[in-house]
């Protein structure tokens, strides 16, 4: 599409604004069933095109990493302040997200933030490889996102 764009003939494409097309970020659905049982989850994007159905956002800040905002994103901390905040409704969109207020890490936390993204990453890709069970990423996932919450929560100072 980006090589093709703009070029004559029926059907080619016309990318606009291609530094916002094609990073690395992190993105959500748009319908997230009831938010009281089915929180935020928000998933690691790589390079590509996204539309209002599942909306993308990516980090252009060098003290805050993509991985990091989709720990917070993925954190209670965050699905409780937008239910209550922001938008308490099934539809969760790009303006909501950005009402998510970040605290910036320091290096420290933000590589401890990352180790802990890279370590579910390679759960469910072990998971979506038939390695392990769904029930045995659950499990392991489900201690994480433990260990998430009290690092959102001590981030956050609450």
């Amino acid at each position: 599409m980006k090589t093709n764009s703009g070029k004559k003939g029926e059907g080619m494409p016309v990318v606009r604004n291609p530094q916002f097309y094609f990073r690395e970020g992190f993105c959500w659905n748009l319908i997230n069933g009831t938010r009281s049982e089915n929180d935020l989850k928000f998933k690691f994007c790589s390079p590509c095109v996204n539309d209002v159905g599942s909306m993308k956002l990516c980090s252009y800040s060098d003290k805050i990493s993509s991985k990091f905002l989709i720990c917070i994103g993925n954190s209670d901390f965050a699905s409780r302040y937008t239910e209550a905040y922001v938008n308490f409704t099934v539809n969760f969109q790009v303006n909501d997200c950005r009402q998510i207020p970040i605290v910036i890490p320091d290096s420290e936390q933000l590589k401890a933030f990352e180790t802990l993204f890279e370590q579910a990453y390679a759960i469910k890709k072990k998971q979506f490889q038939n390695k392990i069970t769904s029930a045995k990423a659950e499990e392991e996932l489900s201690v994480l996102q433990q260990k998430l919450d009290k690092m959102v929560y001590s981030l956050y100072a609450i």
